[in-house]
This record gives structure tokens, sequence and C-alpha cells, in this order.
């Protein structure tokens, strides 16, 4: 029996032919070996070898839609895969970018995390991340905004996760998946882009087989830019390495290490809104009470420190071993191992100040020591009872997580919003910050998970799974500057999430599905939490979805749609009756519709859409400025759009492309008084296939539009997006 990836026999796909095989199974989703038993070869249509990468994707079983390895069509819930041939093809740089691209996903553009979000209208806090299929804890500390060369795909399970991902996947689930080692193949490919703002990217990945039962590969990636905001150089490299081994026909073996490197000289922190009787060019990209306004002067100015600083050391040991106790049960055991060093220290926050005409600025310093240990094993069965096909997992995870994290918060010298004399990281004093505090903190989760998809009839399956988790946070804070003794608390969470769903094949090609989900979440970070916060209980979350996925005419498109609604209980608010004192029990709710199609007009030109609509809001939540029910959450636009045209000229190895990027209007505040403009972006690209590779020139905002992409913690503080830009690149393959 030989051995394949799922993109090898994507890759044949692409190449103009099609396959079809009696039976396949998928040994490993996250690493990507495939047992195929036959395979037979015939040529597609033009205009169906279009689509066939988008139909190919709803066939991929992957280990984010479900324990058991369905793939998105079988999945009875939402589930977006961007692979990386579409990261470079839509010149998708980062994991940011990548987000960004998912209806209904909404990135920020702080470059510390990526787990800076929104998702069906909740924060980051609500989504799940996993790393080749295991749950990350506290992805909030974990995260960064990687190069996206390194992944292999990302996967994006929306809605209620917790029974796959572990408490606080209310909003859905983002799965990062590495480039994994192909056994029987030798590949290798290159990547060198230059663009605006002396952006320079390279890359290169390796895949050598070692005898018929072996492999390696490495993928590396390098890139520095000087950035479009003052002094805000950054550069970042990436290097994943993996070793796979078929020991026997029963018994594979991969281990896997990753590195992760960025530093930003002094990281951009926002734009600051300012009087606008005192803007030479005020603009009305942000509403905002008091006369503030951005002022298009300002576009390009820093207000961090000379000497900011945010950088991160990450380094991941993984193993995933797979042993095949008959042929239909399997046992699965994955272990790893993380660690990080994080230094921050920047001016994170600068406020305009009406009487003096200056910004009155933050002084922010902290470290993050990190480590990670988990162990997750697992049983999993495909085959038959009582004449039906079930696909069962269960198993056991533990998680272990200490924080070991340096805190300093005060103020800075006051700068001129046009001639800013932006001084350098005070002393670590206390009188130049009045809070100065050591945490350690440690997360220990214990969990036990199980589902079972099982075919009624060969049209019809039901997903049934639940997961149960208790979490034990131990906390320790010492405060510096009143050397009291440390402040120790500890708190045990119990957590209760399950699934039900089902998907229904109406039409050969075309099903329906429906689920309904229940999920916890914590109130604030646990890894940060203060004794106060500390003490609440998870809050609780449920959901319902129901949709339709379609492949037809003739496989020359693939659409889907979905209605939803998440409602999310017990989370914090302000007493009615007293303002000044935090509860528990505010809710908010979000209901929405998103659509996708991919369709093969021609021949030649194939059209990409999506739209997404969400309509969030607080439907219980007090704060000491009232009543806030109704009010949207900030950073949740209503409507999302996206349209892309890929036009193939006859005669010629070339692509014409063109995309444009609609975003609505966003709130910066709970209060919902500052309201940032909607914006839409186009972006177009030619490529060339030359030589064994593919040259593109590519545009980005050209129209170079004026606008902000995502509000910072600080409301009266914006993020600009980058201005028009170009960028040449090429990609080898070998």
């Amino acid at each position: 029996m030989e051995r394949f990836t799922t993109f090898s026999v994507a890759a044949a796909l692409l190449s103009g032919t099609s396959l079809t095989c009696a039976q396949a199974r998928q040994t490993d989703p996250g690493s990507g070996v495939v047992e195929l038993p036959t395979i037979s070869v015939q040529a597609g249509s033009p205009a169906e070898e279009l689509v066939r990468p988008d139909i190919e994707k709803l066939k991929l079983a992957n280990d984010t839609g479900s324990l058991v390895g369905l793939t998105p069509f079988e999945t009875p819930a939402s589930v977006d895969i961007v692979t990386q041939p579409e990261m470079q093809q839509r010149g998708l740089r980062t994991l940011k970018e990548v987000f960004n691209a998912v209806p209904g996903l909404m990135a920020g553009n702080d470059p510390a995390t990526h787990s800076l979000a929104t998702l069906r209208g909740f924060p980051g806090g609500a989504i799940g991340y996993m790393y080749d299929g295991i749950q990350l804890s506290g992805p909030q500390m974990l995260s960064r905004d990687y190069d996206s060369f390194n992944f292999d795909r990302v996967e994006v399970l929306k809605g209620p996760s917790s029974v796959i991902s572990g408490n606080g996947a209310l909003a859905g689930t983002i799965n990062l998946v590495t480039k994994q080692p192909i056994l029987g193949q030798n590949l290798s490919q290159g990547l060198l882009s230059y663009g605006s703002f002396d952006r320079l990217r390279m890359g290169g990945d390796y895949n050598v087989a070692v005898g018929e039962n072996a492999a390696v590969r490495a993928s590396a990636v390098f890139s520095q830019a000087n950035g479009y905001i003052d002094d805000t150089d950054s550069r970042t490299a990436a290097v994943t390495l993996g070793a796979t081994a078929a020991l026997s026909d029963r018994l594979t073996t991969t281990f896997s290490l990753d590195y992760y490197h960025d530093a930003f000289r002094t990281p951009y922190e926002g734009t600051p809104l300012i009087a606008r009787s005192a803007a030479i060019s005020p603009s009305n990209i942000v509403s905002a009470p008091g006369g503030l306004a951005i002022d298009r002067a300002l576009r390009n100015r820093n207000y961090n420190f000379n000497n900011g600083e945010m950088a991160s050391d990450t380094l991941w040991l993984r193993n995933r071993t797979d042993y095949e106790l008959t042929d239909n049960w399997t046992i699965r055991n994955d272990v790893g191992f993380y660690t990080a060093k994080r230094p921050w220290a920047n001016s994170e926050a600068f406020t305009y100040n009406g009487a003096t005409g200056l910004l009155d600025r933050s002084s922010d310093l902290i470290t993050n020591d990190q480590q990670v240990f988990y162990e997750q094993i697992s049983a999993r069965f495909d085959g038959a009872i009582a004449g039906m096909r079930h696909r069962f997992a269960a198993g056991l995870a533990y998680n272990h997580t200490e924080l070991l994290s340096e805190r300093r918060f005060g103020e800075a010298t006051p700068v001129s919003p046009y001639f800013p004399i932006r001084g350098f990281v005070p002393a670590d004093t206390a009188a130049n910050f009045p809070t100065r505090q050591n945490f350690n903190s440690r997360l220990d989760t214990f969990a036990v998970f199980a589902e079972d998809a099982i075919n009624l009839t060969d049209k019809w399956l039901v997903v049934a799974g639940g997961r149960y988790e208790t979490i034990r946070l131990d906390r320790s804070i010492f405060d510096l500057n009143t050397v009291a003794a440390p402040q120790s608390f500890d708190q045990t969470y119990n957590s209760v999430s399950w699934r039900l769903g089902t998907v229904y094949e109406i039409l050969p090609g075309t099903v329906l599905f429906a689920q309904y989900n229940q999920a916890t979440v914590p109130v604030s970070t646990l890894l940060l939490s203060n004794i106060s916060n500390a003490r609440f209980e998870l809050s609780t979350g449920q959901s319902a979805e129901a949709g339709i996925k379609a492949t037809f005419w003739d496989n020359r498109a693939v659409a889907s749609l979905s209605i939803y609604q998440i409602d999310q209980d017990n989370i914090l608010t302000r007493d009615p009756a007293n303002t000044a004192l935090t509860i528990q029990g505010g809710s908010q709710r979000s209901r929405g519709i998103e659509a996708e199609i991919a369709v093969a007009l021609t021949d030649h030109l194939k059209l990409t859409a999506n739209a997404s609509y969400i309509k969030a809001e607080y439907t219980e939540l007090w704060s000491p400025a009232g009543d806030l029910a109704g009010n949207r959450p900030v950073n949740v636009p209503e409507w999302t759009a996206f349209v892309m045209a890929d036009y193939k000229v006859p005669g010629l190895p070339m692509t014409v492309s063109a995309s444009a990027q609609y975003v609505g209007s966003f709130y910066a505040d709970t209060t919902n008084t500052i309201e940032i403009d909607g914006h839409t972006v186009v972006d177009a690209w030619i490529s060339y296939e030359l030589g064994p590779g593919t040259l593109r020139l590519r545009g980005r905002n050209l129209f170079d539009a004026f606008y902000a992409d995502w509000a910072a913690d600080n409301p009266t503080q914006v993020y600009i997006a980058a201005p028009r830009s170009i960028e040449l690149s090429y990609v080898a393959k070998f």
C-alpha cells in the first residue's frame, strides 16, 4: 500500500487531472499522511480545474471540525480552510492577513499577538487556538503574528467548539497546521519577495524521503521591513523541522521542532484622536464626541519611546505517535513542550489633553517567561456497529502552564502630537512606575473527551460529543512598591461542554447541516486574573447553527450558506444599584449569516466571493456610564464582504487577478460613542509562470485608502492601515 499526502493528491489534481479512489483512509490529518489503496486519474474540464482546489478543501479530513477527522463536508458546522497555495496566490503574508481572509473573523493590527481578533461578534478571549490539533492554554499569552510560510494551512471552526479545543472556545477555534514530513517524496520550494517599506521576505521548504518509510522536512523564513510608521523597523524568523518514520505497518511517529523569533524596534501603538480645531488636515474616518478627530498629518507619527521594544523567542518540541491496534482501532499520543520569552518596553497609550494640547502618555514595561507541557492520548475507532459506520474517539488530556511576569505601569512625559520628543523608557523605580508587580501563575488542566459520528444511512450523519475539564489556577502576586508579603490565591473551575449535530445529503454534492452546542469561557484571562476576578465562575454559552454546503454546475461551483445564534451568559458587568461594584450576570448575543461561493464562469475566469452579517449586542451590561444593553462590542463590524476575480490569459502562462474587501463601520468603545468608519480596499496582481516557479507583481491598497482597521485598548487611539504599496515575488518549486 503506497503512502501519499493530502496535498500531493491535490497537486495531482491541480496539474490538470482528477482522481477517484474506492476508499481513502487518512491515518494522520495533522501530518497529512494518507493511505490510498487504488488511484485512477482522469482529465477534468478547464472550468472544473479552476474550482477544484475549493472542492478538495471540502474533502480534507482535519482535527479542527471534529475529534474523529471529519471533512468540512461532513461537519455540522462552518469550517473554513486557507491553504498554503491560497496564501501565496492571495498574498497573505502573516497570520493576521490569513485570519482577515475568513468570513466572520476580523484580526487586529497589534504586532504582539494574532489572538487580537473577533469572531462572529465575540472577542479573542472567546476564541480557541490549536497548534497541529492540540489545544493551547491561554492563547492570548501564547500567540504571535507569525509568518504564514511555515504553515501548511489554517483551519477555522466557527461557533462553540469547546468539545474539540477545550474551555474558552465559544466563538470558534483556529487551528494552525504546520508543514509536516511527507513519506516517499522529495520536494523543495523557495520564496523571495521585495516591496514597499523595504520589506524583504525569503523562505525555503525542503522535504527529503529517507528510504520508503521515513522522511525529514525543514521550512524556514526570514522577513524584515522598515514599516510605514516612523521608526518601526521589524524582523521575523521562523524554522520548523520535522522527522516522520513508519516504524512498522501499524506504527508511525513524527517529531517536530519549531522556533519563532520576532523583534520590533519601536512597535506602532496606534494614532491618537486630537481636537479637530487643532488638526492640520482633519479626517472623518473616526466619529467621536468632544470634537475629536484623526489628523491625516499624523499618519506616520510614532509616539513610542526611542528605545521601545517588543520581541519574542519561542521554541516548540512535539511528538505525535499513532499505533493501529487493529484495522479499526488506533491509539494516538501527543506530547509537547513550549517555552517563550517576551519582553515589552513601550508607551502603549497616549490621550489628547485639551488643556495642554499635548498627548499624555503611559509607560509600560512587561516581561513574560512562559512554559507549557501537554500530554494527550486518545483511542479512535472507525468501523461498523450494528450495520452503521461509527467514527469514534475518546481520550484524556493534561496541560500544565507556568507564567512568570514582571509588570510595570506608569506615566511618561507628555509629547506634542506633531513634534514629539519621544524620550526613553524610564528606569524601573517606584517613582516612575506606581504599579510594580511580579506574577507567578500556574494553570493545570485535566480533560476527558469523547465524540461519535454515526452514519445512520449513507446520506445521514449524526455527530455527538462531550468534554469535561477541571482547571486549577494558582497565582502569587508580589508588589515591589509596598514590599508586602506576596498575595497568593488559588481557584478550581469545572467546565462541561457538549455538541449535537447532523448532516444530511439531499442531493449528490449538496448537504444540509444543523448543530447545537454548549461551551464555557473564563470571564478574564486566567493567567492574569486578580483575586477579585478569579473568584467568578466560568461564563457559559450556547449556540445554534444551520446551513447548506454544495458543489454544483458540473463541479464548476462550490458554495455554502449558514445562519447562527450565539449567546453568552454570566459575563462581568457592574451592579446597576452600585456601578462601582463588579458582579457576574451580564450577557451578550450574536446573530448572523455567512455566505461563500467560488465559481468558474468560463474556462478562464473564476470568481470568489463571501459576505458576513453579524448582529452582535450586549443583552445585559452595565458600566459606570449606565446601561449598555443593545450596544455592539468593540471591533465588530456588522457587514464584511470580499470578492476576487482570477483570469487566465488564453495562450499565455499568465493570470490577472484583482480583489476588493469591504469592512463596515465598528465601534472603539462599549458605550458606542466612538465609531470607526467602514472601508474598502482594492488589490490587484499579475502572476506569470516563469521557469520552475511563479513570478507575481502585486499592488496593495491600490487607491491609497486612508482608514483605521482596529481600535486599541485606549478607545481614543486607533490603528491606521498601511498606504498603497507594491511587491514583487518569485516562488519556485523543484
